[in-house]
């Protein structure tokens, strides 16, 4: 808990890895009480050293809540905890979506990234030219403010314009506002078929012609 995926390392007396969204509101109300430094964490994939603790920050860990709270196979909208794990949701689709759904993220850390991180950093994949980035994907999301108010945006209809959309401050954020804690997600039907192709060009501006 205390090293990325680039072997920075930090130093922290306390590490509280919270199950419900109540518990980390607690235990934020209490920390912003005390004036106490915070670092929430995910799987720990990051490669800027933005999860790893510096002067002895308590860490919050979201990996205790790694639950699918639903799943519906007509529309495709997946909703679960922050903690759960890229691979396993990926898994999940394959075997709860009857191979119909496909997730719109996928990256080489997925065996151990967490949705709320992937969320929280806005992260591309190998995915994203042909679905998107998470702010388009993300219908929603429930977040804790640093004083312990919670913020529930999590949402699972694709059109909604009643009032501001906040979760877009979030996604990308890498929690300096707010700890997400449940995501709301929007996985596209599957390709039923997928072709490859190699094109060799001699330099850039033959790519471009």
């Amino acid at each position: 808990m205390r090293i990325d995926m680039l072997l920075k390392q930090g130093s922290s007396k306390l590490l509280l890895q919270p199950r419900t969204t109540d518990q980390v509101s607690a235990i934020l109300k209490y920390c912003n009480f005390r004036c106490l430094a915070v670092v929430p964490q995910g799987g720990n994939t990051g490669l800027i050293g933005g999860s790893v603790p510096v002067f002895d920050e308590v860490v919050v860990s979201l990996s205790a809540m790694s639950k699918i709270i639903s799943f519906d196979k007509v529309s495709g909208i997946l909703v679960c905890e922050a903690g759960y794990i890229l691979e396993n949701i990926i898994s999940f689709l394959d075997s709860e979506g009857i191979h119909l759904f496909i997730m719109p993220l996928d990256l080489g850390a997925k065996r151990s990234c967490q949705i709320g991180g992937n969320v929280s950093t806005d992260a591309g994949g190998l995915r994203l030219l042909r679905y998107g980035s998470l702010h388009g994907n993300v219908l929603g999301i429930k977040d804790v403010l640093a004083d312990g108010t919670v913020l529930d945006m999590l949402k699972t209809l694709r059109k909604n314009n009643t009032g501001y959309d906040l979760k877009h401050l979030f996604i990308g954020s890498e929690g300096f506002l707010g700890i997400i804690t449940k995501v709301s997600i929007l996985t596209p039907p599957k390709l039923s078929s997928v072709n490859v192709a190699f094109l060799a060009c001699k330099d850039y501006s033959s790519c471009q012609a």
